[in-house]
């Protein structure tokens, strides 16, 4: 049996998971969020090393068992000493940077309860291509606890060939009230990004024809419920006379899925740049995206068809041709169903990208969900709530909810907030709080002056946070969040270069003495000046080797060759990539371009100033 190691820590949780009232950096909202008294919590790290934990779930062992996403393993986690014993190796899972690999994870409530129910379930991405030319697709499967072992074996594949790629994979498995497998998947970020010219199917439904195949390609976007042998349950909602594992559909990336003590089932779903969802799921309704973020309300959302665009019309055209589609929400005509809350509705001039990139923007990126109930003895603060961690944030955002728990009621407060990426929640007995933590990616900064990060103080780890004892924390002297105009008075003239800055001296110069990038410029002169810059304003995204798994790896990048698209990329951004035209000059831009084409086995020559003018 493999056990791996031991992650105690005896004392208090380490000071990178203690934000002081010194260093007052925060996540930035659009309208402040209420900070929680973090005081009335002890805290510590249970346990590190893990490989990118997604999924918790509390054993009948009083044990956490979790998914490790990127090196296929089951694990279970001694939640006092944070011990951990690996109970299942995945061979056939495939890995990718941010959702592809081993996702969700649920227990069978027979498990250890001698009913010969011992099974949990799971989701997780194989390959069904190449290494070279990987072609992933999604399955869930069953495994059986051998309590002799204590390990995990005969696994039985309940359904395969489901919709899976490089983004938005979502990947909850959920074991509902009625005894039904509920799984959640995302739309693989089409029509978006690396995958803008891919049709999104988020509100495309199966044919019968299909569905006799089992061709799942429409199940992108959707909620599905499953029988525990992963058949179609006969009462499974008819949408459009066609009944398949389809619960819900028109849904982004739903990495929030959970079941209330009153059988309501909650969602949580990330939207583009504004509009982060929080769902309560009908069978058969419809949630409207991609035709809508949040509401019907035509604010800082346009549904723009891409996958039936001219292959030569390029996104970073402005005006877009009236040959691309071009939808606003007012045109949807479907039956939707309206989201209890949004984490942010914004109006059309909030600058979007233009404060730090997409941490700055107006979503918090909910990556799990929780329904609480305090009962007599429970968190009080907390009752009647659904809990959801964030990835952009670091932070518990704790969500009140109506008394019968069909309505969100006011804003979210913000609780347990650290410089990290928090992927799952767990609340246990004796009031503790687990959160699992990535192991690499992007984050709202707490430390120092910036306002976003790739540096996390805890990553792979599960955090213990225990209600009503004293442990001294200073949580509670951290605010919560920035204002755009906070952020923009405290983060982005000490985050960026200044205009006209020199890096290397700190020093203000005139615009006339800055000397623009031209086609016979030396190359390395210009490099020099580049890399300085680079490192302030894009390492923490592409790093600083030009190779990340948060961004788009630059390191011999043969789209760099095309002075044209580097330019427009910079300026008015891509996808994830934030817009920089408003924040860097036309000279310092050709700059940093000029380094990334002529660095990490690049060597394309410069990026002139006017190649930049032209892209403006």
């Amino acid at each position: 049996m493999k056990m791996k190691h031991l992650s105690y820590l005896s004392g208090g949780l380490a000071v990178t998971l203690s934000i002081g009232a010194s260093i007052a950096m925060a996540q930035v909202t659009p309208t402040p969020i209420e900070s929680g008294d973090n005081s009335l919590f002890s805290s510590r790290v249970l346990t590190t090393g893990l490989d990118n934990p997604w999924a918790m779930r509390w054993g009948p062992d009083d044990q956490i068992w979790v998914t490790e996403r990127t090196s296929g393993e089951i694990t279970r986690v001694d939640p006092v000493t944070g011990s951990q014993q690996v109970l299942l190796t995945l061979d056939d899972v495939y890995t990718g940077p941010q959702h592809e690999g081993l996702l969700g994870l649920a227990l069978h409530p027979g498990l250890l309860q001698n009913t010969g129910n011992d099974f949990i379930y799971i989701g997780y991405t194989v390959n069904d291509g190449s290494e070279a030319e990987p072609d992933p697709s999604a399955q869930i499967v069953r495994y059986r606890y051998d309590a002799d072992t204590q390990q995990l074996v005969d696994k039985t594949v309940l359904i395969s060939g489901m919709p899976a790629g490089n983004d938005h994979n979502a990947g909850r498995v959920v074991f509902g009230p009625d005894d039904k497998l509920y799984y959640s998947i995302g739309e693989q970020g089409h029509n978006f990004g690396r995958n803008l010219r891919k049709p999104n199917l988020a509100l495309v439904l199966p044919t019968a024809d299909e569905v006799g195949r089992e061709d799942w390609r429409t199940y992108s976007g959707k909620i599905l419920r499953l029988n525990l042998d992963g058949t179609i349950p006969d009462d499974n909602p008819e949408i459009e006379s066609v009944r398949s594992h389809i619960y819900s559909y028109g849904h982004r990336n739903p990495q929030g899925l959970a079941f209330g003590e009153n059988g309501t089932l909650y969602e949580a779903e990330h939207g583009p740049a504004t509009d982060d969802e929080l769902n309560i799921i009908q069978a058969g309704g419809n949630y409207g995206w991609p035709r809508v973020a949040g509401r019907i309300d035509d604010r800082n959302y346009l549904y723009i068809n891409w996958s039936e665009a001219a292959e030569d019309v390029s996104e970073n055209t402005d005006p877009l041709p009236e040959s691309v589609p071009q939808l606003p929400e007012s045109t949807f005509d479907g039956d939707m169903v309206e989201p209890l809350a949004t984490y942010f509705t914004v109006d059309d001039d909030y600058p979007i990208g233009q404060i730090c990139g997409y941490i700055c923007d107006p979503t918090i990126a909910p990556s799990s969900i929780l329904p609480y109930s305090a009962g007599e003895d429970g968190i009080a603060e907390w009752d009647n709530s659904v809990l959801l961690t964030t990835l952009k944030h670091g932070t518990l955002y704790v969500q009140s909810l109506s008394d019968d728990g069909t309505a969100a009621e006011g804003d979210p407060v913000a609780w347990l907030s650290t410089q990290n990426r928090y992927r799952d929640v767990l609340v246990a007995p004796e009031n503790r709080v687990f959160i699992a933590t990535d192991a690499f990616g992007s984050a709202a900064q707490k430390f120092g002056d910036g306002l976003n990060t790739s540096i996390l103080h805890n990553p792979g780890a599960i955090l213990l946070y225990t209600y009503g004892e004293e442990g001294g924390s200073d949580l509670g002297m951290t605010r919560s969040s920035q204002t755009v105009e906070e952020a923009r008075a405290d983060g982005i003239a000490s985050d960026n270069p200044k205009e006209f800055e020199d890096p290397n001296t700190g020093k203000e110069t005139a615009p006339d003495d800055v000397a623009a990038v031209m086609p016979d410029s030396e190359v390395m002169e210009v490099v020099a000046r580049g890399g300085p810059q680079f490192a302030q304003t894009c390492s923490t995204c592409h790093g600083p080797a030009g190779r990340s798994d948060a961004a788009a790896v630059l390191a011999e990048n043969e789209k760099l060759t095309d002075a044209g698209y580097v330019a427009s990329t910079v300026v008015h951004g891509f996808g994830y990539m934030p817009a920089f035209g408003s924040q860097l000059s036309d000279t310092e831009i050709a700059e940093i371009g000029t380094y990334i084409r002529n660095s990490w086995g690049n060597d394309y020559g410069v990026l002139t100033t006017d190649d930049v003018a032209q892209a403006r």
